[in-house]
């Protein structure tokens, strides 16, 4: 009865420890895009930032995922991101960035219409990555890269 007990509690202890690491994010990836004019390094705010698949240059119909700036991760500044599943296939996905028509002090003006093709290499794994006490360096860098896009201002016609 003992010897049942103890291996009931070593079981029990090592399945909580396991438990313990777990990642919160397992099966995520990160998009993160940079989007800013060749003036200023801040991200333009209030774009529709979309991933959109295509086909022979034809938008096909699928789940919409939407890019935002309000990020909950302490490695993300003022990046669009959007979270996706680890084994998301980029194949045939672009990056839509779509701004409306502002005024200021040059009248109306917008950034236009911008689509970017993702790779692969542009999803940033969360697991095993991200750790909330050493997360935005290694040697000195990140341990991302932002897809970065230029964009500049337009007359709204």
């Amino acid at each position: 009865m003992k010897k049942t007990a103890l291996l009931i509690l070593i079981l029990v202890s090592n399945f909580s420890n396991a438990q313990a690491q777990h990642c919160p994010y397992d099966g995520s990836s990160i998009i993160v895009l940079k989007v800013h004019t060749q003036d200023n390094q801040d991200a333009i705010p209030n774009l529709k930032v979309t991933l959109i698949k295509k086909k022979n240059d034809k938008i096909v119909k699928n789940q919409l995922y939407v890019f935002t700036q309000n990020n909950n991760f302490p490695f993300l500044s003022d990046e669009y991101s959007v979270i996706v599943g680890t084994s998301f296939d980029t194949n045939n996905w672009y990056v839509k960035i779509e701004s409306f028509c502002e005024f200021g002090n040059n009248g109306w003006t917008n950034f236009g219409t911008a689509e970017i093709k993702i790779k692969e290499d542009d999803k940033f794994n969360l697991c095993g990555n991200y750790d909330a006490t050493d997360y935005h360096t290694v040697i000195g860098e990140r341990i991302y890269k932002p897809i970065e896009v230029i964009l500049s201002k337009k007359d709204c016609e």
